[in-house]
């Protein structure tokens, strides 16, 4: 069996702890999936250090050292390292301002990157950059996402890149299926053993990166290389739907597990869910599930 990948995840005061919690998820449903010890993380700060929600948090270890993957998980870019202080990682992420804090030292130059902040902004502050509206984007080593549950989309994908897709199509699956108590269909990728079409995997995935702001049909048909007539057929003939539906299924299913799984209000589930009028949200999520938003919420 090859050396564990080691992981580690630089943490700086008023961090995303749902961001950590989400990326360390991942890596530990793997080696539970796997049965074997395919990661290796470590949670590294030079002392007690509290999060975002005011939970102070003990470090595995005070010191850098080589790390394959090394994630710095940051409020915003405001922290106060240098750049010799970063290890000479193959993977570098950033999670939250975390991708800012890389984006300052030229890390993130020449990249596509999901960065924290207005477009207007971040565009005259970091012109060699290819900003990106996603909830995380993985270009080659390089990986940034928002704070939150988006890490463990990013996470996922750094699987499905490094290990196969089987494998992340099982440990979503797992996850899901510990939150909620039974099977579900997770926002990340097809259930696993269904083998998908090329095309249809990649529009998946990008439907799944941009639950929060949608892409239309001929964006996203484009986006994947094919015409939008050309995906259609495709997704009538190996899925029996149409992207639309799909799309809508995928951020509906969001929807719940936010609303099973957060506080924030109903009203902001559907915004972050792609919806912008209330009553449409509360009509789809009824006409999918059966139950409002609301009665979902109570259940």
């Amino acid at each position: 069996m090859s050396k564990p990948c080691k992981v580690g995840f630089l943490l700086y005061p008023d961090f995303s702890l749902l961001g950590l919690s989400s990326a360390l998820e991942v890596l530990r449903a793997v080696n539970q999936v796997t049965g074997q010890t395919i990661y290796e993380s470590a949670v590294i700060a030079e002392s007690l250090i509290t999060s975002n929600v005011g939970l102070s948090l003990a470090p595995s270890q005070s010191t850098l050292e080589p790390m394959e993957v090394t994630v710095l998980v940051a409020a915003g870019a405001t922290a106060d390292i240098s750049h010799a202080s970063l290890p000479d990682s193959p993977i570098l992420g950033g999670i939250g301002g975390g991708a800012n804090l890389l984006a300052q030292f030229g890390l993130l130059d020449g990249y596509r990157a999901r960065l924290e902040g207005s477009s207007d902004r971040l565009r005259g502050q970091f012109p060699a950059i290819e900003l990106s509206q996603r909830a995380f984007e993985l270009d080659r080593g390089r990986m940034t996402c928002g704070a939150g549950t988006a890490a463990l989309d990013m996470m996922l994908s750094l699987v499905a890149r490094e290990q196969g897709i089987d494998l992340a199509s099982s440990v979503s699956e797992l996850l899901v299926r510990d939150r909620l108590g039974k099977p579900e269909s997770s926002a990340f990728v097809v259930a696993p053993g269904k083998k998908q079409q090329p095309q249809i995997e990649e529009a998946t995935q990008l439907m799944a990166a941009n639950i929060e702001e949608p892409l239309g049909a001929d964006e996203l048909a484009s986006l994947v290389g094919i015409s939008r007539r050309q995906l259609e057929r495709l997704f009538r003939k190996h899925l029996d739907t149409v992207p639309s539906k799909h799309y809508l299924k995928l951020r509906l299913e969001h929807a719940r597990k936010l609303l099973r799984e957060d506080d924030m209000p109903v009203v902001e589930v559907g915004i972050a869910c792609g919806f912008s009028n209330a009553s449409h949200f509360s009509t789809a999520y009824k006409n999918h599930f059966g139950q409002t938003p609301r009665e979902e919420r109570q259940s």
